[in-house]
Formats: C-alpha cells, sequence, structure tokens
C-alpha cells in the first residue's frame, strides 16, 4: 500500500495524463476522429468511448466502495444483459456504443469522468486506501485504481498517437508505474519447444528510465516475470524501458523489437524465436 505522499504522486500523474490526453484529442480535426489506431480495429474515437466508459466507471467503482457497496454496477462487464460476453467483445461493444451515443460530446464527456475520477481519488485518505471497489477482473483496493487509471491513460495514448504521429513515445513521466503495473500481470503458458526438457529463461536487461533486469521464465504450463537473480538465462535482451513495457502489453514482439534495432540479443535464438512467435 503507498504512503500518503506517493498516492499524492500517483493522483497527480493520473490528472496529468487525463489532462494531456484531453488536450490532444482537442486539437484533431474531425477527420482526425476516425484515424486508425493501434487496437486493431478501433479508430480514435472508438478508443475515445473506451475510454469514456473507464472514467464513468471508475468513478462508480470508487464511490460505491467509499459507501460500502462492492456489488457490480449496472453497465459494467458483470451486469447480466450482457450474459457471458467475453472482455474483449464487452469492452468492443461499449466502445462503439459510447461513440455512436455521444457523437461529437466524446471529448466533453471524457474530460468530465476523469476530472471527477481524479477528484475522488484525491479524496482518498489513508483509512480508504485498503477499502476494497468492485472490479470486473476481480475485487482489489482502492489506492490501486489510480495506478490503473495512470495505465489506461498512457497506453491508450500511446494507441493512438504511435499512428496519428509515428515516433510519439510511450509517456516518459509513466513510465516506472506501468513497469511496476505490467510485470505483475498474470502471464499464460506458451508453447515453446525448449520448455518440453524444462524451462527456459529470457533475460531482458532495461536501459532508459529503469535500470533493471527482469527474467521471462518460460515452463510448460506457466509463465512469469520476476526480477532478474544470479540463475544462467538461456536469452538475454538489452533494450529501453519503453520498448520492454510496449512488448509486455502486446504492443510489440521481440521480432519487431529486434529487426528494428530497438533491442539486440546474445544466447538461443531458437528460444527467442519461438518467444517471439508465441508471445
Amino acid at each position: 500500500m503507498p504512503t500518503p505522499a506517493q498516492m499524492q504522486t500517483r493522483t497527480r500523474l493520473a490528472r496529468f495524463e487525463a489532462e494531456r490526453l484531453a488536450s490532444y484529442l482537442g486539437g484533431l480535426s474531425p477527420e482526425g476522429w476516425n484515424h486508425s489506431t493501434a487496437c486493431d480495429l478501433w479508430q480514435v474515437a472508438d478508443l475515445a468511448g473506451h475510454l469514456v466508459w473507464i472514467g464513468e466507471f471508475y468513478v462508480k467503482f470508487v464511490s460505491r466502495a467509499l459507501a460500502g457497496d462492492i456489488t457490480p454496477p449496472p453497465g459494467s462487464p458483470r451486469d447480466p444483459r450482457y450474459g457471458d460476453l467475453p472482455p474483449e467483445a464487452f469492452y468492443d461493444l461499449t466502445a462503439r456504443e459510447y461513440r455512436q451515443n455521444l457523437g461529437n460530446d466524446l471529448l466533453t464527456a471524457f474530460v468530465r469522468h476523469f476530472q471527477e475520477l481524479n477528484a475522488l481519488l484525491d479524496s482518498l485518505t489513508l483509512d480508504d486506501y485498503d477499502k476494497v471497489c468492485f472490479y470486473h477482473s476481480g475485487n482489489r483496493p482502492l489506492w490501486t485504481l489510480a495506478d490503473l487509471t495512470i495505465q489506461e491513460l498512457a497506453v491508450h495514448a500511446w494507441d493512438i498517437q504511435s499512428h496519428t504521429e509515428p515516433g510519439t513515445p510511450l509517456s516518459p513521466e509513466s513510465q516506472l508505474v506501468l513497469l511496476d503495473r505490467v510485470v505483475q500481470r498474470p502471464q499464460p503458458a506458451l508453447p515453446i519447444d525448449a520448455t518440453a526438457s524444462g524451462q527456459a529463461t529470457l533475460r531482458f536487461q532495461l536501459s532508459g528510465v529503469a535500470d533493471r533486469a527482469y527474467d521471462i521464465i518460460v515452463a510448460a504450463d506457466s509463465t512469469t516475470i520476476q526480477p532478474s537473480g544470479n540463475s544462467p538465462a538461456s536469452v538475454t535482451v538489452s533494450c529501453d524501458t519503453e520498448t520492454f513495457i510496449l512488448m509486455l502489453y502486446r504492443r510489440l514482439n521481440l521480432a519487431h523489437i529486434l529487426d528494428n534495432g530497438l533491442g539486440s540479443l546474445t544466447g538461443n535464438e531458437t528460444l527467442a524465436q519461438d518467444f517471439a512467435r508465441t508471445f
């Protein structure tokens, strides 16, 4: 759990990311809202619709938790009217609904919901941090909503600007928060031949914002990420922090990283190719 000072830093960063993205969206031409993004079938307006949903429902998650209510609010992924809709299909449906229903008011709704959310996050006291709120992938303490807000805003801002303005970096201000979050995400087991005789370790030595090293340990039935230890690695990749984060968020893969000079590799090239194919 963060200290009050750390929480204040997080809430300020969430506000900063919301205001920066609102300013960027506000400068788009009408045609710019129809531009493609890094999110496959979503245009900018679809992605903005998704973020409006995020802002609106994070407000509901926090405000209901402060009132002692951790039940799913109507319109959340647990709403019975959505049945057993997979998460990806739910987010696609709601993004398009918000785009259609809000039309030219998308930016206004984005600003309103994130202002309300950031005010709520600012209002949390130390006694509130560990209060549990509803969250669709599993209930969680309230303080984590600040980091989740930063994640949604910073990563999706890159999703937009990497297509509308190629070369735009992932928010340098938020990279440490994103790194700490993304290395904790559960990972699926990977069908890699090298695991048939045991686990394999791919080590990523980071530069830039974070001078750290992480091991991705691949076994037949699991994939885990942890700070590097003293054990040997089958593959070592050197890259900057932004590249590693974008790989873990599935925005880049290892083949793209190596082919485009975003990283260098030593060790088992066959394992690296299998990892690039499956991760």
